[in-house]
């Protein structure tokens, strides 16, 4: 009697999640089901919206199912690849220069950042910072003509645009966003205030025009402010009378000074203890613990506000 022989299973790779950098915005974001052997510093070719992208592994990341990749991986860049990606970058570089100087003599109001071509050349793109709205569908049809691609025109935000060109900011490092932040959170006056900080939003404005993000990191610290009394209110502890002088964040501690002009540092943590909180809110704050200063937003503008797609003609 023949033996059955049983077919052994096909070997597949385990897979993981890895944090990606877009090399045309400059971006961060995950994709899943990447092969373990794939490491930090690797190209890979995934697909996107775009077309076929080639990026750069930044590291391992933590999946999360409620909210899955977009992205799909397709294979660790080839020597091929990257030469293609360098071809395309120059094109797209003689491009950006056309661009430029056909929105110029449309009298486009336009500051244009980037070209980018996706290996597939699927379309390319151009990223551009607008105040408002261009019509640039006479450009778009030109560039059509000439490149004999598909033409997408992308704007941007003032932040998105220092992301993607990069900067150094006042502090002598880095811009944040063009180092390691993947989303840009709202800054407003308001922060100043509660961070003990004067109120003059242009000594804390980035290179963008806008306050700087820097400004957001530690904000949620500064949220017990709302919980503690008035400067310059009293307060009583163990019958002794106390005027509140100011608060140190960074030690996180009440500074109050007693009628003998002794000054005294309570912690956060033992205010429950002792009873202290804001009894009544300000009249100009509602509780917030801020004064009134106007509230000015520098919130940043939507990444996809406008884009236009032209087929070949």
């Amino acid at each position: 009697m023949a033996s059955v022989i049983k077919e052994k299973p096909r070997y597949k790779h385990k897979t993981k999640t890895v944090r990606i950098r877009f090399l045309d915005t400059h971006k961060f974001s995950d994709v899943n089901n990447v092969p373990i052997f794939i490491k930090k510093g690797d190209f890979i070719v995934i697909e996107t919206e775009k077309g076929e992208e080639l990026v750069i592994v930044v590291g391992n990341s933590i999946p999360d199912p409620d909210n899955p990749s977009d992205y799909k991986f397709l294979r660790k860049a080839t020597k091929k690849d990257i030469n293609t990606f360098d071809k395309h970058e120059k094109e797209a570089e003689k491009a950006l220069n056309l661009c430029k100087k056909l929105s110029e003599k449309l009298g486009l109001k336009m500051n244009l950042l980037k070209s980018y071509i996706p290996l597939n050349r699927s379309k390319i793109l151009f990223y551009y910072v607008s105040e408002g709205r261009v019509d640039f569908r006479q450009l778009v049809r030109e560039l059509a003509k000439r490149l004999k691609m598909r033409i997408e025109m992308r704007q941007v935000g003032v932040r998105d645009g220092v992301q993607m060109a990069g900067a150094i900011g006042v502090c002598g490092q880095e811009c944040c966003c063009s180092l390691f932040m993947d989303k840009f959170d709202p800054v407003n006056v308001e922060m100043l205030e509660e961070q003990n900080l004067p109120p003059t939003p242009m000594k804390f404005t980035g290179v963008c025009g806008r306050l700087m993000c820097c400004l957001a990191f530690e904000a949620d610290n500064y949220s017990i402010r709302k919980d503690l009394p008035e400067i310059e209110s009293e307060i009583e502890i163990e019958g002794k009378r106390y005027v509140v002088k100011g608060y140190d964040f960074i030690k996180e501690a009440l500074d109050l000074i007693d009628e003998n002009g002794l000054i005294v540092s309570i912690p956060f943590d033992e205010l429950d203890k002792l009873g202290i909180k804001r009894e009544t809110p300000c009249g100009g704050c509602s509780g917030c613990g801020s004064s009134n200063i106007e509230n000015i937003s520098f919130e940043d503008e939507k990444e996809n506000s406008t884009s236009r797609e032209e087929p070949i003609e």
